[in-house]
């Protein structure tokens, strides 16, 4: 768009992602939006504009949510009003788009004629690149296809406009389709239960990581509930959202008016207001919700807020200390003191801190950090202690998200939040922070935890003297897990809340990055004859809870339900101890140094220790291109960094774990551990055969009616219990034969139903598999002739996946007889 076509603007400044929020300029900005469309035709002839007041003044919004290409005078009109606009692309994600590749190019075009025609206008508020994919067709397609897609609109979309925000419109049913390069988190909700939607806004905040989460809709049809309750459910979805410290919320909808797929709807009234355009009671209720609302935290009651002492301890930490300072002199919150202990008498610091008139500063001879911690407390006044290090960055709301912890029960002991690092000025920056190893949460719950980093961590006085403060063994780190589990010991719960963030500068420099890591080996080796029953073997710590990364849960899957309608699809992650974990780890390392060193003498040592140097350098890759990197640094290069860091640090933490813990390893429990992991991976799925075949139906029959006419013809077959396909056909002792199906819904009654045999192998086929392929190199390089067993294998495994298309095929054929029993018909 030319500058020379820009409106008459009343938006002040772009939207912008900080942190967990939106912000326009330096100021947090609350969502505060309302779905417009689609209409039937004939219902606005002017596209809407004519409402746009109503949503302004009578509703109090500040934008608006399209499902259809708006034109530019809709959009001026958006900016004369103050409306930002979010479009959602309209394109055919109803169908398999992985095979119809065609479907993916006009999104492709769609998205790049959108993106020029509307590139910097005032009223743009983001784009939503696909909204809702059924569940069931993602489960067909498979998620790592579909968000790869999704990924790749999203960064054709940065590629083409950097400054505008882009997102899916999720839901329940695929919560797990979380494109790692979005800038915010968008979840379509319809909970009509106040606590339930409480609870599971909590988790969608923690699955949204570092980034803002959106309600992209929330409706109540005023048809089902009545008008008054749906006032009244409108109006605390708002301040769940708020207190759930969500970046806004979307109602849906307008108008009772409204379409889908070109069909007037007529069974349901979501609207605010109703088809002739008068108003409802909830219109009047969100305008007195809205209109004063400007930031989440202005719903965070502060009747009985406890004074606060934020406590920040620095050693020789000047050079980040003034941004720490100048943000702790922003806070908002009526009752609370500012303290600095300088760790070492450092002059700098000092004149530094003299320069801050709130800030009192508390100087001692170098003692480390646990015990500066605790003469911060001695001296701290207020009724809880809030700790922060000198290179972090506080939020101005920061100590009301935490005092709104602590009200929630007298059990709390400890309260925080995330620590997020900032946008990174260098490439190198960008690399170490998704390196892992950084401090983070574990959590028990969404909202109870199981460990707080030191860098955000609040305590409320009594508890903090009930354990008797900081273990002062504890120098560099360490401190925060023993505080944090002697509290829980102690009878107290951590609180955790998903807005109460700091940015957190992880280390500038790799040789910093790296002494870090040795720090947290040597502070685990320490925390072991301490809490002995939290480790196993030279291992890490075992927690009870989920440790958030930047990466996937290891292990985490995906329970769909029968047939893949369960509505609410949730990751189940696996706190055990990985296979990855294990390639990482630096006793790895010596058994594939050990091999080579065997390999002198014993030459079938050499492809064991190159398979396991393999295996490293395949996890390391992996959980690096799965990494979120900052998108104006993320490039193969910075990927490849990640990965070398990702194996540095695993080498180099047990390293200096074992070097200083072995005496106190149970080498037992350690050796269960990897021999669990190891069974788990083996025994896991791999491959499997496939053959397809479609159905089409002018009449509405889909995959319900084919699902069960295929039970009436095959008694024997049973509903897959784990969701991960429709039915199990047949079992045997090597293999079970399993069905999937998909319905693509076209306009009218139109389905087109796709089926999918799959031939799985069982654990007993899997574990014959891999000793055949691990044995066979090592028997040959020991000299053993296996000519006759190598013909064997050459013809019989293609026969044998020959014999078993043909079964499948042959299976395939006879699902034609209960489709057209039913009247579909092969494509």
């Amino acid at each position: 768009m030319s500058p020379l076509d820009y409106p008459v603007s009343t938006i002040d400044a772009p939207l912008h992602v900080r942190g967990k929020f939106f912000c326009a300029g330096e100021e947090v900005t609350f969502l505060k939006m309302v779905t417009f469309g689609p209409f039937p035709a004939g219902a606005f002839p002017d596209e809407g504009i004519c409402q746009l007041r109503a949503i302004r003044d009578d509703l109090g919004a500040n934008a608006i949510r399209v499902y259809e290409i708006p034109t530019l005078l809709f959009m001026h009109e958006c900016a004369r009003y103050g409306l930002r606009v979010f479009i959602t692309l309209p394109w055919s994600q109803h169908v398999d788009f992985t095979k119809e590749t065609h479907v993916l190019a006009e999104a492709d075009q769609l998205l790049l004629k959108t993106i020029n025609r509307f590139r910097g206008h005032p009223a743009l508020g983001g784009y939503f690149i696909a909204n809702e994919i059924e569940t069931t067709l993602v489960r067909w397609m498979g998620k790592r296809q579909v968000l790869e897609q999704l990924e790749r609109l999203i960064d054709l979309g940065h590629a083409n406009d950097p400054g505008a925000l882009f997102a899916y419109a999720n839901y329940p049913s695929t919560e797990y389709l979380l494109p790692r390069n979005q800038d915010f988190a968008a979840f379509n909700l319809y909970l009509e239960d106040r606590e339930n939607l409480a609870d599971y806004l909590g988790r969608l905040q923690n699955f949204s990581g570092d980034k803002p989460l959106l309600i992209s809709e929330f409706g109540v049809d005023s048809g089902a509930h009545g008008e008054a309750l749906q006032a009244e459910m409108l109006n605390w979805h708002v301040e769940e959202a708020c207190r759930a410290g969500a970046a806004g919320t979307t109602v849906f909808a307008w108008s009772d008016l409204w379409q889908r797929g070109g069909q007037t709807i007529e069974d349901y009234s979501f609207g605010l207001v109703r088809r002739d355009h008068s108003a409802k009671p909830a219109l009047e209720k969100l305008n007195a919700k809205w209109s004063p609302l400007r930031r989440g935290s202005d719903e965070l009651p502060l009747e009985t807020a406890p004074s606060m002492s934020v406590i920040v301890c620095t050693y020789q930490g000047s050079a980040t200390l003034v941004e720490c300072l100048d943000s702790l002199c922003n806070l908002e919150y009526p009752d609370l003191e500012l303290l600095l202990v300088n760790d070492g008498s450092d002059k700098r610091v000092s004149e530094l801190t003299a320069s801050y008139e709130q800030i009192r500063e508390i100087a001692i001879p170098h003692s480390g950090l646990s015990a500066a911690r605790n003469i911060g407390a001695k001296a701290a006044r207020g009724d809880v202690f809030v700790y922060t290090d000198d290179d972090c960055i506080v939020e101005r709301d920061w100590l009301r998200w935490i005092a709104h912890q602590f009200a929630a029960s007298e059990s709390i002991g400890c309260a925080g939040g995330p620590n997020i690092p900032p946008p990174p000025k260098n490439s190198k920056s960008a690399v170490i922070a998704a390196a892992p190893g950084g401090p983070t949460h574990v959590l028990l719950t969404d909202s109870k935890a199981e460990h707080l980093p030191g860098c955000n961590l609040a305590v409320r006085r009594e508890a903090f003297e009930k354990v008797g403060g900081f273990n002062p063994v504890f120098r560099t780190a360490g401190d925060d897990v023993d505080f944090c589990w002697r509290v829980m010991e102690s009878g107290y719960d951590l609180a955790f809340h998903a807005a109460a963030f700091v940015w957190h500068h992880r280390r500038f420099t790799y040789r910093t990055y790296f002494r870090q890591q040795l720090g947290y080996g040597k502070a685990e080796a320490m925390l072991m004859p301490l809490h002995s029953d939290r480790f196993k073997g030279l291992g890490g710590a075992v927690w009870e809870g989920q440790v958030y990364t930047t990466r996937s849960p290891l292990g985490s899957f995906v329970y769909h339900g029968q047939y893949g309608y369960e509505p609410f699809q949730l990751i189940y992650p696996d706190g055990n101890l990985g296979m990855s974990e294990v390639c990482l780890h630096v006793i790895w390392w010596f058994i594939i140094v050990g091999l080579l060193i065997g390999a002198v003498f014993t030459p079938a040592c050499l492809p064991v220790a190159c398979l396991m140097t393999f295996g490293s350098v395949f996890v390391a890759w992996k959980r690096a291109w799965r990494v979120r990197i900052d998108a104006a640094f993320d490039y193969g290069r910075s990927r490849l960094k990640v990965a070398g860091l990702i194996l540095l640090q695993g080498l180099l933490r047990s390293g200096s774990r074992v070097m200083l813990g072995w005496k106190d390893a149970k080498w037992s429990r350690g050796l269960e551990v990897v021999t669990t992991a190891t069974w788990r991976k083996v025994a896991s799925g791999w491959w499997k055969l496939g053959s397809e075949k479609a159905f089409w139906s002018e009449n509405g029959v889909g995959r319900d009616e084919l699902l069960a006419a295929i039970r009436e013809d095959s008694p024997a077959a049973a509903v897959d219990e784990s969701g991960k396909t429709d039915l199990i056909l047949s079992r045997s002792f090597l293999w079970n034969l399993a069905l999937i199906s998909a319905t693509e819904y076209h306009e009218d009654k139109r389905r087109l139903t796709r089926v999918r045999l799959l031939a799985r192998p069982r654990a007993v086929f899997r574990i014959s598999a891999l000793m055949v392929a691990v044995l066979a190199p090592v028997l040959l390089i020991l000299g053993f002739s296996l000519k006759t067993e190598a013909i064997i294998l050459m013809v019989g495994v293609p026969l044998f996946i020959s014999s078993w298309q043909w079964l499948l095929r042959s299976r395939l054929s006879s699902l034609n007889r209960a489709a057209k029993r039913i009247g579909l018909k092969p494509v």
